[in-house]
């Protein structure tokens, strides 16, 4: 059974509504806005920024506190330099992906090469510092030696962070 109200007894015709129909907003301009813009951090949960668009250039002194002491022996300074820049990349990026690195001689023969790759997430030590767990390793005439290290934000001065070892369970 089908029943309709009606005081005329005779429902207007269809072509009737569709000019009502036409003045309701479409979809987009009222109801489905688009989303905001989504700004992605890294840093595990806590959602830290730990870099801005360009990494800075590691001062001299920054270099031997930014590898392993069970790793210093086995390299030469420009070898140090090559693997401390790769963990300061390494440490800025996402976790599992290694970052290459790799040291000439004056004659561009290859002397010694390697990844530093980010562990874990970054956290925050008990004092308040930044501190991420980055495996660093090193191939050097047949040899492979590699160690895990702590490093942690520093602020070196005018703007600048130096990621140096630490510990994150350690009131410095």
């Amino acid at each position: 059974m089908v029943a309709a109200c009606s005081n005329t007894g005779v429902a207007p015709p269809l072509d009737a509504y569709r000019g009502a129909l036409a003045n309701v907003p479409k979809p987009g301009l009222l109801f489905d806005r688009p989303p905001p813009d989504v700004v992605v951090l890294r840093g595990g949960a806590a959602g830290e920024l730990l870099v801005g668009p360009t990494v800075p250039a590691l001062p001299d002194d920054a270099v031997e506190p930014s590898i392993g002491p069970g790793l210093r022996s086995w390299l030469t300074p420009i070898e140090r330099r090559q693997l401390a820049e790769a963990s300061q990349r390494a440490v800025l990026g996402i976790t599992g992906t290694p970052v290459a690195w790799a040291a000439t001689d004056p004659t561009g023969s290859e002397t010694a090469k390697g990844i530093a790759l980010p562990v874990s997430d970054a956290q925050r030590s008990v004092r308040g510092r930044v501190c991420r767990d980055v495996w660093q390793s090193v191939e050097k005439s047949g040899e492979g030696h590699q160690q895990q290290v702590t490093l942690c934000r520093y602020e070196y001065g005018n703007g600048v962070s130096v990621w140096a070892l630490g510990d994150a369970n350690q009131w410095p």
